[in-house]
């Protein structure tokens, strides 16, 4: 993590080739144990703005502890956080939401917060029961005495339990109507959503594949398509842009085929394939760049795919439970 503050710390780069490492680098906090891109860039901003280098303990080193900082000092440090903007508000106000330590008590600080918290939640569409669920939960946090937040609280909560209701007894009757190919030699075999593209010359598009082996192993895998009409774009690697933050997709070879039209396309799978199709799912606009040898095309994903790898996921839920 002290690596990945000093990378973000950097700013934008000069070398298209370590833009690349870096941010193959960063694409892999997810997947390490203890990784936390949050506390990366609370070091780099603490770096950017004076704090010095990043040579100090990680935070479950065995050091000697100050005081513990009061109500209205940690009322100070979310605020600052929420107003400094870009892609992790939605990390502080969840954290936000769970400190069970935060003392609010009444004054400038937490009206400050509360009105901050506030112009987080209100452009979030209702549809998006999750994270106004959590807004909510982080307001009451701030301001306890406020009823309409435990009422927006309880009505964010039963469409949360509806919707997980609804993705169940898809889950449990999905798996049924997937449409699978098996491979001729082997057994194993992939499947797709109904949903899903049946060719890849169609479009572009980002969906999940169930994938099961000779064995009868299951795993999912997150896939990556592009398509075009005019001509090769030699895709070398691929970004994706989740709510306005940016990283590096960590998938495996592209490979590319063609007939009246070309297509490219790659894959990741374990669990780093089902920690993104998640971030995927849950968000409002996502939007990946296949970048070739020389050019790159955005592909804005549609919510129809997103649904789709909703619907996948809720599946993959039930099976890893069996």
């Amino acid at each position: 993590m002290n690596v990945a503050a000093s990378m973000i710390a950097w700013g934008p780069l000069e070398s298209a080739n370590w833009t690349k490492e870096v941010e193959l680098c960063l694409a892999f906090a997810d997947a390490i144990d203890g990784a936390s891109l949050q506390v990366a860039r609370a070091r780099a901003a603490a770096i950017t703005n004076g704090g010095g280098s990043t040579d100090k303990p990680l935070s479950n080193a065995t050091e000697p502890q100050g005081e513990a900082p009061d109500g209205n000092t940690k009322l100070s440090d979310y605020l600052e956080r929420l107003n400094a903007g870009g892609p992790d508000i939605d990390a502080v106000v969840a954290e936000i939401a769970a400190d069970t330590s935060l003392a609010s008590q009444v004054g400038p600080e937490r009206d400050e917060l509360e009105a901050a918290l506030k112009a987080h939640v209100r452009p979030i569409p209702a549809t998006q029961a999750e994270r106004n669920l959590v807004a909510y939960k982080a307001l009451a946090r701030v301001n306890p005495e406020n009823q309409d937040y435990k009422e927006k609280i309880s009505q964010y909560e039963s469409a949360v339990e509806v919707e997980s209701d609804r993705l169940k007894k898809i889950a449990r009757q999905l798996e049924g109507r997937l449409v699978r190919t098996e491979a001729a030699f082997d057994g194993s075999s992939w499947s797709r959503h109904p949903s899903s593209p049946r060719y890849q010359d169609i479009r572009n598009y980002v969906t999940l594949y169930l994938i099961e082996s000779s064995t009868g192993q299951k795993s999912i895998e997150l896939f990556f398509n592009y398509t075009s009409r005019n001509g090769w774009l030699f895709v070398e690697s691929a970004s994706i842009n989740i709510d306005g933050e940016t990283s590096s997709v960590p998938t495996s070879q592209w490979l590319r085929d063609n007939d009246s039209e070309i297509w490219e396309f790659a894959s990741m799978r374990g669990e780093a394939a089902v920690t993104l199709a998640r971030k995927i799912a849950k968000a409002n606009r996502v939007v990946v760049r296949f970048n070739g040898q020389q050019f790159y095309d955005d592909y804005v994903v549609s919510q129809s795919d997103k649904r789709v790898i909703q619907e996948m996921l809720a599946m993959w839920d039930v099976i890893s439970a069996k």
